[in-house]
């Protein structure tokens, strides 16, 4: 009678320490599969944050670089008006100088001619730039660019727009002595067709001329803008990161962190799979076509190992009046090791 209690106590025992077992079982497997919930929410949590931060950084590289093509932009005309000005005042200097070595021993017609075959050879701003002279009754004396109207009178010539340009600086030296004219006139070697100009005139007193010179402010931009393209070639931020330039046309401008020196679309640049970039350029062309811009997903090699595609993600922005679009990314699996 004594043995069976004890061998009840005992699998009454046994059974709760089963259960117990059982009990703490079943709770850590439901801690392991909380804890596994809850750290892959972290991870998904991790994941979204730094993509979202890596995006912020992305879309701040490339608006930065907008703010600064608009400040470079805005400085083509401002370059322009220093540069005639300072071209006109050498050219004044130069004819200053003629008429002082000569006026004891020449006459002025000689003089004139010595002035007027001086400033007639010199060119700049890659042959566009020249000189001319004339006087203050119109007569035109010296103009490199359309040599058959020297010896007549201009003052009735207009511009594409009806401005009466002659007259204009005549009025300018008149009442200051010299001045800035803005007007729209031919280039060299480009044909009849116009461009905005902006000459600096100054009057040259010994003989009641004045001197001058233009450029063309189309000239100075695209000067402007190759600056512009070594700037932003030189940009880096993050790991690996750097800012690309292609046209709307899907010319590379600037590619892998380089300027690309002659002209070639976006597809012969990446020649491997042309195809694929085609469609790739067709995703940044959207993008830029986006009042605000736009993220785009792809694949694309990286500048320490050009062999080789990793998932990427950039930032694009467009700028009409360049006909640019502008993008830096962030590559994904940099994320995941980050993560």
């Amino acid at each position: 009678m004594g043995k069976k209690p004890i061998k009840l106590i005992s699998r009454f025992q046994l059974i709760a320490v089963t259960t117990l077992v059982l009990l703490a079982l079943i709770v850590m497997v439901l801690q392991i599969m909380f804890l596994t919930k809850w750290v892959e929410h972290q991870v998904r949590d991790l994941r979204a944050s730094y993509v979202k931060g890596q995006q912020e950084l992305i879309k701040r590289e490339v608006k930065r670089v907008v703010a600064i093509i608009e400040q470079y932009r805005a400085r083509s005309e401002d370059e322009t008006k220093i540069t005639v000005k300072q071209r006109t005042y050498e050219a004044i200097a130069i004819a200053e100088n003629i008429y002082q070595q000569n006026v004891a021993t020449k006459s002025q017609a000689e003089i004139e001619k010595l002035i007027l075959d001086a400033l007639r050879a010199i060119r700049f701003a890659n042959g566009t730039g020249y000189y001319f002279a004339t006087r203050l009754d119109g007569i035109e004396l010296l103009f490199a660019d359309r040599p058959e109207l020297e010896g007549k009178n201009l003052l009735q010539v207009q511009d594409q727009r009806g401005k009466l340009v002659v007259q204009e600086m005549i009025e300018t030296v008149g009442q200051k002595g010299e001045g800035y004219c803005d007007y729209y006139w031919t280039k060299p070697t480009a044909g009849d067709k116009n461009y905005h100009k902006i000459s600096y005139v100054k009057r040259f007193a010994p003989y009641n001329w004045f001197i001058g010179t233009g450029l063309y402010v189309d000239d100075v931009a695209v000067q402007v803008e190759a600056d512009l393209l070594i700037m932003i070639s030189k940009i880096r931020f993050g790991t690996g990161g750097y800012v690309f330039v292609n046209r709307y046309n899907g010319d590379a401008l600037v590619a892998n962190g380089s300027v690309v020196a002659e002209p070639l679309k976006l597809w012969d640049f990446f020649a491997k799979n042309p195809e694929k970039t085609k469609v790739l350029f067709a995703q940044e062309h959207a993008a830029a076509l986006q009042p605000e811009g736009d993220y785009i997903y792809y694949s694309l090699p990286k500048l320490t190992d050009p062999d080789n595609l990793y998932p990427k993600t950039s930032f694009i922005y467009g700028v009409a009046d360049l006909q640019w679009l502008i993008g830096a990314g962030v590559y994904l699996d940099d994320i995941e090791t980050a993560v």
